[in-house]
Parts: structure tokens; C-alpha cells; sequence
């Protein structure tokens, strides 16, 4: 079952479609040909059948080989009746060499009647009853023989008037006039009786002859169809292949790579507009990352700026109140000392965060899961924080994906430290086969959804997941916390965009 499986699959591949579809144009042509060739036989046969040329030619043939020993034996007087039967026998023996389609053989009936209608000779001797010989002819004792014999005695050399057909078989009955020498009178006639070619027979006869050749010929022509066909399509599918070898570097972000194919035709047009469509992605992904990399310092020096450089300040300035109330007041210089390190301390939490966003995705073929693992730890150990991560569905993803998630979760995660006032957060992250969700939940303080201005970490989040070709959803509640779902395609992702997003 394997094996057939395997051949089944390996015929459904286009180049053997391609092959095919050779081979059954070929093998039809030549069908359609041969058909066209046996119709016009059949009617060739049949216009040659009707227009009286075998008969003409018959009559012209027989006349010729037989009216000098007929005219001899007509003008004894009386005729010798055994030179007669002589030469019928002749006649059915050697006739059936001729090339006329229309000849006489043992099987066909022959006889002689002078000009006076008498029967002078016959094959067989008993055609017209035992003693007919010597003896007028009764014509009515062959259907049909009246009309042609009658001709012949009147010299008439119309060969419309000198055969006849009949019987269920069609027999033809046939009469020669025999001249003399001077052409002008009539000493007798010569009538043959036997099968005549009909299109039926004639086609009878043909038609295995070239049906034979039909099928040489077929089977001939479906190999060479195939063999042609099969060069024919490797070409096509080889340039196929480098079509789909570049698009599949370009879903995963390598627009450097180009499809080689300088043809002129529909696939070369195809290639050169599918190259430069991946040049102007190259262009764009670096404009993205250029305007990221941007985006990334803007939004670092304004965190410096709101959180950091304040906290600094005041860190300072309550150092400085310490020192000048520390000889005239300790135990005040004591509370600004202390209020100072806590200002430190928030300090100290609030470079980690920024550090662990700068620091460069860590997934190091350890996979999305294991690093997510390990970097919750770290995180709720570093902001004491309680976090749960659950996974359902775990499977490996392209690594441009998994980078994105990472990204994301922990932009939402530096949202909740540094925001949410929260004790506890969960990350529920499901695999199937179409997406990757992941969930994150807080019982922090929320916002207010409603503000037309949300922070950077928000609107990095937004544009991760839309660049991926995923959808994000945010619900919370002030003072009840908040929910952030976002939803990635796992087969329509461009992997490439999101470098412009790590740096």
C-alpha cells in the first residue's frame, strides 16, 4: 500500500501531469488523424464503387484477354462446345491473378451465349439444368440476367447497361460483348456471375489491415509523446521549482534571494515582477528597521527620562537634605537616608526592566516555551510578582514567530511590573493547527481603556501582532485588572517583518 501510495503521489506531480497530458495529445492527434484517413477511405471506396470505374475496368480487362480466343471459337460454325468449356476453366483459374478489383475464380458462375441467344457453354455445365446446352437461354432462370445479356447481343457498350446486382449478397451479373474483327457485328457474349466489391467488403478487408497499423502506430507515437513530453515539462517544472524555492525564502524573510530565469515568456515576466516585488520588500524592511531602531531610542530615552532621571533627581535630593541635617539631626538625616535608598532601590528595579528590553531575544534553540519559563521566573522573582505560565498544544513554530511571542509577552509583562500595582499574573499560552493565543492576566489596578492616548508598551504590542498578521484584544477594568489576548496565524506569517521590530 506504501509503494502504491508513493506512485500515486509521485504521478500527481505537475511534471508528470505535464507528461501526461504530452502523451495524450499526441496519442489523440494521431487517433484523430487515423479516424479522419479511415472516413475518407470509406468514402473513396464508395465513390470509386458507384461511379462505374471497377466495371469499366472489368469489362476492358476481361474484353481484352478473352475476345481473341471468344471471337475464334464464336465464328466456327457450329462452335466446338469443348474448346468452350476449355476456356471457361481457363477463365476461373487464371483471372483471379489480374489486378482488376472485380475477377473471375472456381467459385463464380461463367457462361457463353452466341448472338442468337443460344447457350454454347457453362460453369458448371448444369448452371441452367442438364441438357440446356444447344439451346436458347432462359433468362428467367437468373433474376436480373435479362437486361444485361440482352445489352450485350445489341453490342451496347455502356456499362451502366452491362451489369446488374442481385440477390441479398449483392452478386453482380456481368455480360462482354464479343466482336469480330471489323467491330461490327456481335458473335456472342461472355457472362460472368460472382461476389462484387461493396463498400461493406472492401471495408471488411481494410479495416484490420489498418487497424493494425493504428495500433503500431498508437503505441509508437505514445511513447515518443511521452518521452517528448517528459523532457518538455522538466524544463517547465525545473523553472517552477526556482519560482517556489525564492517565494519560500521570501515567506521566511530572506528577500536577498532572486529567481533566476532570463526567459521571455509568461514564467520569466512572472520571476522578474516577483523579484523586484522582493527588492521593494528588502527596501521596506529595512525602512522598518531603521524607523524601530528609531523607535526603540525614542522610547528609551523617554523612559530614562520619566522614571529613572526622576527617580534619580529625588534620590539626590533627599541625599542632599540628609547631609545637611546630619550633624544638627540625625534621626532626620536618618529618614531622608532611607527614603533616598528606596528611591535607589525603585532606581535599581526600574534599569533591570529596561535592561531585560534591550536584551536581545534568548530563545538559543531552546524553544519558546523554555525560554518563557525561564524568563517568568526571573521576572517574578526580580519584581515579586507571582506568575503562572500554563501551556496547551506545545509544537515548534518558525523561529520568527516564536521571537514575536517572546517579544510581546514580555513587553506585556514589563507593562504590568511597572504599572499594575499587581500581586499575581498568568500567562495561558494554546497551540493548534492554524494559530498560536497566549493570554495574559493581571489583578493589578487596569486603566482606562478609553484614553485616546495609550503608552508605547501598548502600541509596540499593537504592532508586533498586526505585522505578523495577528489580532490583539485588550480588556480591563480600573482597579480589577486586566486581560491581553493576542492571536497569531502560524501559516501566513511574514517571519521577515518582525526582524525590523528586534533590532
Amino acid at each position: 500500500m506504501d509503494t502504491l501510495s508513493f506512485y500515486t503521489k509521485r504521478f500527481q506531480r505537475l511534471r508528470w501531469k505535464l507528461t501526461l497530458s504530452y502523451t495524450a495529445v499526441t496519442v489523440g492527434a494521431l487517433l484523430t488523424v487515423e479516424l479522419i484517413l479511415l472516413a475518407g477511405t470509406a468514402i473513396f471506396v464508395a465513390v470509386l464503387l458507384n461511379s462505374g470505374v471497377l466495371q469499366a475496368e472489368l469489362i476492358n480487362a476481361v474484353s481484352t484477354a478473352y475476345t481473341p480466343p471468344l471471337r475464334f471459337l464464336l465464328s466456327q460454325t457450329p462452335p466446338n462446345q469443348a474448346e468452350i468449356t476449355d476456356l471457361l476453366d481457363q477463365i476461373g483459374t487464371t483471372a483471379g491473378n489480374t489486378t482488376i478489383p472485380l475477377t473471375f475464380n472456381a467459385s463464380d458462375q461463367l457462361f457463353i451465349v452466341g448472338h442468337d441467344g443460344v447457350l454454347l457453354g457453362s460453369k458448371p455445365e448444369n448452371l441452367f439444368g442438364t441438357g440446356s446446352i444447344g439451346y436458347p437461354i432462359d433468362t428467367q432462370a437468373l433474376p436480373g440476367l435479362a437486361a444485361p445479356l440482352q445489352a450485350a447481343l445489341e453490342g451496347d457498350e455502356n456499362v451502366d447497361n452491362l451489369y446488374t446486382l442481385h440477390g441479398p449478397d449483392e452478386s453482380v451479373i456481368i455480360a462482354f460483348p464479343i466482336w469480330d474483327e471489323t467491330h461490327e457485328k456481335v458473335l456472342g457474349a461472355l457472362v460472368g456471375i460472382g461476389e462484387f466489391p461493396t463498400i461493406q467488403s472492401t471495408l471488411n478487408s481494410i479495416i484490420p489491415i489498418m487497424g493494425i497499423s493504428f495500433l503500431v502506430f498508437t503505441f509508437i507515437a505514445g511513447i515518443a509523446g511521452t518521452i517528448y513530453g517528459s523532457i518538455s515539462a522538466r524544463g517547465l517544472t525545473t523553472r517552477l521549482d526556482r519560482l517556489s524555492e525564492g517565494i519560500l525564502a521570501w515567506s521566511q524573510g530572506d528577500f536577498t534571494q532572486l529567481v533566476k530565469d532570463e526567459s521571455g515568456d509568461e514564467i520569466g515576466q512572472l520571476a522578474a515582477r516577483l523579484n523586484n516585488m522582493a527588492q521593494k520588500l528588502q527596501i521596506s524592511v529595512d525602512t522598518q528597521l531603521e524607523l524601530a531602531v528609531v523607535n526603540e531610542r525614542n522610547r528609551l530615552a523617554r523612559d530614562l527620562h520619566d522614571s529613572v532621571k526622576q527617580q534619580a533627581f529625588a534620590a539626590a535630593a533627599q541625599a542632599s537634605a540628609a547631609s545637611k541635617l546630619l550633624k544638627e539631626s540625625p534621626e532626620a538625616a536618618q529618614t531622608h537616608i532611607e527614603e533616598a535608598e528606596q528611591l535607589i532601590l525603585g532606581l535599581r528595579k526600574e534599569l533591570t526592566n529596561l535592561i531585560q528590553e534591550l536584551r536581545p531575544v534568548a530563545l538559543g534553540g531552546e524553544g519558546l516555551v523554555t525560554a518563557l519559563k525561564q524568563y517568568a521566573e526571573d521576572w517574578s522573582r526580580q519584581n515579586l510578582i507571582e506568575l503562572d505560565v500554563h501551556v496547551q498544544g506545545e509544537q515548534t513554530l518558525h523561529l520568527n514567530i516564536e521571537q514575536t511571542v517572546f517579544r510581546i509577552v514580555q513587553e506585556t509583562l514589563s507593562n504590568i511590573a511597572r504599572h499594575s500595582d499587581a500581586s499575581h499574573a498568568d500567562i495561558r499560552l494554546v497551540y493548534d493547527k492554524q494559530n498560536i493565543s497566549c493570554t495574559i492576566t493581571d489583578n493589578g489596578i487596569g486603566f482606562d481603556q478609553d484614553d485616546k492616548y495609550p503608552g508605547f508598551g501598548l502600541r509596540s504590542i499593537k504592532e508586533r501582532t498586526q505585522l505578523m498578521g495577528g489580532r490583539l484584544t485588550i480588556k480591563s477594568i480600573p482597579g480589577e485588572g486586566t486581560i491581553i489576548t493576542f492571536v497569531i496565524p502560524i501559516n501566513e506569517s511574514l517571519g521577515g517583518e518582525e526582524k525590523s521590530l528586534d533590532g
